[in-house]
């Protein structure tokens, strides 16, 4: 095979710790994968599931928690470095402290300890925060696109802002490192950035705007809904009286964000980050391999073409997952499609991918 991930036996040698490590076919180095636990959430966010025509798949085609252990082992052998755990809501699975106490023990090739962080809605996280922080979870990002209890009921299609306002002081007093994700959606949250700010920043976590994508075949994508990146800056600093500069990038060589200082006024230093897909595009640096809850391995978000990890795995054919994991290297793209009149994105629902 001619491609240029997997080098050697597996992917190639780092030339400071000689471990693994997946390339893809544009010499882009995997070191983070995201893993849906399940296709089933709590809530319902606009952006991220359709009201209605969701199907959610038999139970007996989602990865057992042994299956997600050996999948993140085999990464973790190939050199990633850090693992999210994603859903649908991850904290709706059963076993989820187990697992995360499982992973958090494994290493990566270089032999650092895994970094196991989550994303989470944040509903049931009064209960989990503790539990979690205890078995081993790096750092957690709550899901918060506003704090009017109208709105939230709104976007969310659920009226239960109260609890995840609970589950964030939870991770706080757990201490997990914390950030809070807000997609930014034009006539709807945009006048609340400046709030979300100051409360991230309150409750000792980071604020992340996210731009509006073209998931679902574009029919959850409102024209003139999409908040550029840009705009998003000018109005954090025009809310908070502030300038704002290009910060360092304290996620490394991991996360998709670009982070932010304010300058001047009464927030003077804080940091934020935003995250912007459709404006600033970040395919060039892109790092990241997406397992869905039925196992399937995705290279790109806003594409439906996958590999069958999970078919793989119970075939008990050796070299099977390898296989399907150059494969996913050898076609993963140079950049995504997604166009701003909501066209260019997968047919698949975020929820179905795992965000």
């Amino acid at each position: 095979m001619s491609l240029v991930q997997l080098r050697t036996d597996l992917v190639g040698r780092s030339a400071s710790f000689g471990e693994p490590v997946l390339v893809d076919r544009l010499a882009r180095r995997v070191r983070y994968l995201r893993v849906s636990l399940t296709d089933r959430c709590s809530m319902r966010c606009t952006y991220c599931m359709p009201s209605e025509g969701i199907e959610h798949v038999p139970r007996s085609e989602i990865l057992s928690l042994e299956e997600v252990v050996r999948v993140v082992e085999s990464f973790a052998a190939w050199g990633v470095e850090r693992v999210r755990l994603t859903g649908g809501e991850p904290t709706l699975r059963r076993g989820l402290v187990w697992l995360v106490e499982q992973l958090s023990q494994r290493r990566s090739a270089s032999g650092r300890p895994l970094e196991v962080v989550m994303t989470t809605n944040g509903e049931l996280l009064e209960r989990f925060a503790a539990p979690l922080a205890a078995a081993g979870l790096s750092a957690l990002t709550v899901s918060l696109d506003s704090l009017d209890p109208a709105r939230f009921a709104s976007i969310t299609r659920r009226d239960r802002l109260a609890q995840v306002l609970a589950g964030i002081e939870a991770a706080r007093a757990a201490a997990l490192p914390l950030k809070l994700n807000t997609v930014a959606v034009r006539g709807f949250n945009d006048d609340e950035l400046g709030a979300l700010c100051r409360f991230a920043w309150a409750h000792g976590a980071t604020p992340r705007f996210i731009e509006l994508m073209p998931m679902a075949g574009g029919r959850l994508f409102v024209p003139g809904e999409l908040m550029p990146a840009a705009a998003i800056r000018a109005r954090v600093g025009a809310e908070l009286g502030a300038k704002i500069e290009l910060g360092a990038q304290p996620d490394g060589p991991y996360g998709p964000a670009q982070y932010f200082v304010v300058r001047g006024g009464a927030h003077d230093g804080r940091r934020f980050g935003t995250i912007a897909a459709m404006t600033e595009n970040f395919c060039a640096s892109c790092n990241r391999l997406r397992v869905s809850a039925t196992g399937q391995l995705h290279a790109c978000l806003a594409r439906d073409d996958a590999g069958d990890l999970r078919r793989a795995m119970r075939s008990g054919e050796p070299g099977r997952l390898e296989q399907v994991v150059r494969s996913a290297l050898g076609d993963k793209r140079d950049t995504h499609g997604f166009e701003r009149d909501g066209s260019g994105g997968p047919t698949k629902a975020m929820i179905s991918i795992g965000g």
